[in-house]
């Protein structure tokens, strides 16, 4: 009996392996497109809304590049997070290719029609940015990457928290446009809540289209009902304006961060190019700054920054000064000179506080390769200006500079030598925004804190005018007695900053070294992809 239930034993065993071996063959046999394609580590993502993170998820699980799952992510936030991403506004986007090892960011802000109106609004250009990302690093089909959004917008996706917290803000707006009332209002006349079900039809269209043909978005039968539906909601739009719209790829603004190189889009990404100045005047000094001394130096370091800023940027973002020398050392240098660690010195040159309109969204992701993406987009303005384009379900998105500069905010770190990504981030917040990042990005690679702990750390700005510190209140709240003793007038308010991070201490090639966080402020969703 014994030695027969030792060969059923061995027979079960042999099975169990046969069916394991089965197994590894089906998985290993999941061909690129379909999610599990990748074994083992397949990325990190992370966002402001979390079912755009679990879409960039499932297309890197599929094989896709950081290209494919940004232009993913985007699309799905279009559907459920169109008070920051919707389809009428623009942005920008850092991309680190590991394959050319290349950096580079694309530019595709969405600016004012040329038609004038009392009520303007931008020319849509988050639809040809994000084609033109995918045409230049995408790997799976574009079509392909569009089916989950179109499908969220067509049967229906939750509202969640993050939209719904927008959403209870923009009643006054949002319900004066009747279009608008269709979409984001119950049947009760009251707003949409979280857990509420949101179909948007009309969109579902308008991306089925992007589907097949964006260039339809910009010069056939769409283009022109689309300039129609603009100018029925008010707003301005011609078919030139769509036609001539391009995004553009440039160089970064890069600075040199111990062994590593540090990238930030240039103006009119007005934010990333504080956050540049930020970093280029702190790092030297961060390490070696007592722990009491580093708000002091951060809140004098942002009011010199913005300071500069009032000189250099026009209304619009742009700059007519060469955005390399914003960065250069002799400038970097000059707006630290004359500081006093023990004393606020007040600065001057600027008359007014920074404009710029808080709301905007980050997201970023990496893939199997190493390859990374940081994305900020904006509609200037919670849902723009509360207008919704008739029978396309747009929600049109303001313009720089009635709205303020483009609230994006984005920066990588490069080790050239190794072709790796260590840090990459996407900050929202308007004038917080660059503060938040530079200082989430110095606890994690100079403090060497994890990433959830340096996203949490208490956040201050100081805008040069007023001539005050605006230091973190609730739950990560600033103590601002140090910076009351150095002759600051400090001012608790909430923070509207949110950053989405990704940090690879030892790059890709390490994941159990890599992590990703979301901003605990807010109600996005990061994750890593598959298992190291």
């Amino acid at each position: 009996m014994l030695a027969g239930h030792q060969g059923r034993g061995r027979w079960l065993a042999a099975a169990v392996a046969i069916l394991a071996v089965g197994a590894c063959d089906s998985l290993e046999k999941r061909p690129v497109g379909t999610i599990g394609h990748v074994q083992g580590f397949a990325g990190m993502v992370a966002a402001d809304e979390p079912r755009a993170a679990l879409v960039g998820r499932d297309v890197l699980s599929a094989g896709g590049t950081a290209a494919d799952a940004a232009a993913a992510m985007y699309f799905t936030l279009a559907v459920t997070y169109p008070s920051a991403a919707s389809l009428g506004g623009g942005g920008s986007c850092i991309v680190h290719d590991s394959g050319r090892k290349k950096t580079e960011v694309m530019e595709f802000p969405a600016i004012a029609s040329t038609m004038g109106g009392a009520a303007p609004s931008a020319v849509p250009a988050n639809p040809r940015g994000f084609f033109a990302l995918h045409a230049k690093y995408g790997k799976l089909r574009y079509e392909s990457l569009l089916a989950e959004p179109e499908r969220l917008a067509r049967t229906g996706t939750t509202v969640s928290r993050a939209l719904a917290s927008d959403l209870a803000r923009a009643v006054p707006v949002l319900g004066r446009d009747h279009p608008a009332r269709a979409v984001f209002f119950r049947p009760d006349g009251s707003v949409l809540r979280e857990g509420d079900t949101m179909i948007q039809p009309q969109l579902a269209a308008v991306i089925a289209n992007l589907r097949r043909n964006t260039g339809d978005f910009y010069s056939g039968l769409v283009a022109r009902e689309l300039v129609k539906g603009v100018q029925a909601a008010g707003g301005t739009l011609t078919l030139e304006d769509l036609r001539d719209i391009r995004p553009t790829w440039r160089d970064t603004l890069t600075l040199k961060v111990g062994d590593e190189t540090a990238h930030f889009a240039p103006p009119p990404s007005v934010g990333s190019t504080v956050a540049a100045q930020m970093v280029g005047t702190l790092w030297e000094r961060w390490g070696n700054a007592p722990a009491a001394e580093r708000p002091h130096l951060l809140a004098e370091v942002s009011a010199r920054v913005y300071a500069d800023r009032a000189r250099w940027m026009r209304p619009s973002g742009w700059t007519n000064d060469d955005p390399a020398g914003l960065v250069a050392e002799k400038r970097l240098t000059d707006l630290l000179a004359g500081y006093n660690p023990e004393r606020h010195v007040p600065v001057t040159g600027v008359s007014a506080p920074p404009t710029d309109y808080p709301l905007a969204t980050g997201f970023v992701a990496m893939d199997a390769q190493g390859s990374t993406v940081a994305c900020g987009v904006t509609t200037y303005g919670l849902f723009g200006g509360g207008r919704m384009i008739p029978g396309a379900g747009i929600v049109l998105a303001g313009v720089p500079g009635p709205n303020g500069p483009p609230a994006i905010t984005t920066m990588m770190t490069v080790n050239h030598n190794t072709n790796e990504v260590h840090f990459a981030g996407a900050a929202s917040g308007g004038g917080t925004a660059p503060g938040a990042l530079v200082a989430s990005f110095l606890a994690a690679t100079l403090d060497g804190k994890s990433l959830d702990e340096a996203l949490a750390t208490p956040r201050l700005v100081h805008p040069g005018a007023p001539d005050a510190v605006f230091v973190e209140s609730g739950a990560y709240a600033l103590d601002p007695a140090g910076l009351q003793q150095r002759g600051h007038q400090a001012s608790p308010v909430a923070m509207p900053s949110r950053v989405e991070a990704l940090h690879c201490l030892a790059g890709y090639r390490n994941p159990d070294r890599c992590d990703t966080s979301t901003d605990p402020r807010g109600f996005g969703l990061a994750t890593k992809v598959g298992k190291p």
